[in-house]
Formats: C-alpha cells, sequence, structure tokens
C-alpha cells in the first residue's frame, strides 16, 4: 500500500436514492458499479484508496461526508446527468477555491475514452460565497472532483454507456489519471488476464458417463459449450 496520496471513491447516490433514472437504468446502479471497479483498479496499482458506499446503500449528504471529510488527499464522486433528453457531454465539477487542472484533466480523459464530447469543467459558488455543491462545501481539505460521465437521459450517451467496452474505458481513463495525481505507478490492465478470466458454469452432475454424455449432447445441441470433467 502507497503511504504517499491517499484517495476515497464516491458512488453517487445510493439506496432509497435512485439519482437520475432514464431507459430502465438507474444513476446509483451504474455509479457503484464504476465506483467499484475503480476501486480495485487502484488497489492493484498500490494505491492508499477507499469507498464512501461498496453496496447500494443510503448516504445522506452528512453521512456520505462524514466518512472521509478531510481523511483523505482526494475524493472522485461519480455520476450521470440529466436534463432535458437533449444536452450531453461529460462535466467535471471542482471546488470555487481549487485549482482546475485535475478537474480538466478527468475532463480531458474521460471524454476521449467515452467518445463523448467534453461539456465542461467548472465550479460553482452559493448566495453565501461558498461551494455550492455539499460534496465540495462539507468535505474539508480532501480535494474533491465530482465526474458527470455523460445525461443518462440522452440517447446516445446513454447508448455509449451501455457498451461495456466503452464504460470500463472512462472508468480506467479515471484510474490513470488519478495515479499521475497521487504519484504512483499507472500500469494498463492486462489484456490476457482479461481474456483469461473466464467464469464457468456446472450444469450436472451423474454418477453414470452415459447420463452426463446425454446431457452434453443435449446442450451441444442447444448452441452452448459443453465440457465433461471426471472428478
Amino acid at each position: 500500500m502507497s503511504m504517499g496520496k491517499s484517495i476515497i471513491i464516491d458512488a453517487g447516490h445510493g439506496g432509497s436514492d435512485p439519482g437520475a433514472t432514464a431507459f430502465g437504468v438507474k444513476e446509483k446502479d451504474w455509479t457503484l458499479k464504476i465506483s467499484l471497479y475503480q476501486y480495485e483498479r487502484l488497489k492493484e496499482l498500490g494505491a492508499a484508496v477507499a469507498l464512501t458506499r461498496s453496496k447500494d446503500t443510503t448516504l445522506d449528504s452528512a453521512a456520505r461526508t462524514k466518512v472521509f471529510r478531510g481523511q483523505y488527499d482526494y475524493c472522485i464522486s461519480n455520476h450521470w446527468n440529466a436534463f432535458n433528453g437533449k444536452a450531453r457531454g461529460v462535466e467535471t465539477i471542482h471546488s470555487i477555491f481549487a485549482d482546475k487542472t485535475f478537474a480538466s484533466q478527468l475532463a480531458k480523459a474521460v471524454s476521449n475514452a467515452s467518445g463523448l464530447p467534453l461539456r465542461r469543467v467548472f465550479s460553482k459558488k452559493n448566495a453565501s460565497g461558498t461551494d455550492w455543491y455539499f460534496m465540495h462545501r462539507l468535505t474539508g481539505t480532501t480535494k474533491t472532483v465530482i465526474i458527470e460521465y455523460g445525461f443518462l437521459d440522452h440517447k446516445e450517451d446513454h447508448a455509449r454507456y451501455r457498451t461495456d467496452a466503452i464504460f470500463y474505458a472512462a472508468a480506467e481513463s479515471v484510474v490513470e489519471v488519478v495515479c499521475k495525481e497521487l504519484g504512483i505507478r499507472y500500469k494498463a490492465p492486462s489484456e490476457k488476464a482479461a481474456a483469461t478470466s473466464l467464469y464457468r458454469v456446472q450444469n450436472g452432475a451423474f454418477s453414470k458417463k452415459e447420463q452426463a454424455e446425454a446431457l452434453a449432447k443435449k446442450l451441444t445441441g442447444a448452441g452452448f459449450e459443453a465440457v465433461i470433467v471426471k472428478g
């Protein structure tokens, strides 16, 4: 584990708060999916990394920020936008008190990896002169960037993230930028490892070989791969 800078990954929404919903997808599910991937990858690369939630848990603003307020150097808060079905593109949001460099690097990386346009990199002030977003306002010294990967209710943005190759390419692009910011060596995931990570499902077990052969023949005839293993 790295003894240097640390980061926490926030899967936006969760539990009773679904976030945006469009085309049968709840934002909270995609934010958890992308956060879990990034967490595992950063851990694999030696980063000091944590998660605000690892399952479908309800976290209000106070509970969410209490988990890490001032305890980590960085936070990435993962989200998808929704508006009118026409707006689209990648956005990142940084604190009004923070330099925009890290947020800009993340936005460009996600835009390039996903093929979505880069909509904007911005910060927003409230009437009191502090940050509009609680993820900036309530997180103390932790440098937080909110990533909006695209618009869930935009047909093309949505369709692109339905493709796992694009979904995980966007996720990985964030991992690479984060590694650079944390000062740890980035290494791309092994294609060979990905190709050989197979999950097999057993369909039956029999004491007589002919019974196994009969089921294998039935499965093969239905278009499935069938392998008989003794033992």
